[in-house]
């Protein structure tokens, strides 16, 4: 199954290209790169051939997909671990 917008909260995160476009910390804003690694509260950026943290919660990022298109999440959404969040059914949720 490719990933798309319906089911994006659902797929492995790791390897797509992630900013924040919003954040209650204003130095996040801005924050890009390669995802690298996720962990239940956090993603690890790849950008300019540094490793960049960011929490999940409290952000919202822009993620572009593999065939061009970007959908746009609350990081509250994507919070838990990677392999539980691929197995689990979420209600409904909304993409910009």
């Amino acid at each position: 199954m490719t990933i798309d917008r319906q089911n994006f909260v659902n797929h492995e995160l790791i390897g797509l290209y992630a900013t924040v476009v919003k954040s209650t910390n204003r130095d996040n804003i801005g924050l890009s790169g390669r995802i690298i690694d996720e962990s239940r509260n956090l993603f690890t950026l790849e950008s300019g051939g540094r490793e960049k943290k960011t929490a999940k919660h409290g952000n919202t990022f822009e993620f572009r997909l593999p065939e061009s298109n970007k959908v746009i999440i609350d990081g509250g959404l994507v919070v838990g671990r990677p392999e539980d969040r691929v197995t689990k059914r979420l209600r409904k949720w909304h993409n910009r």
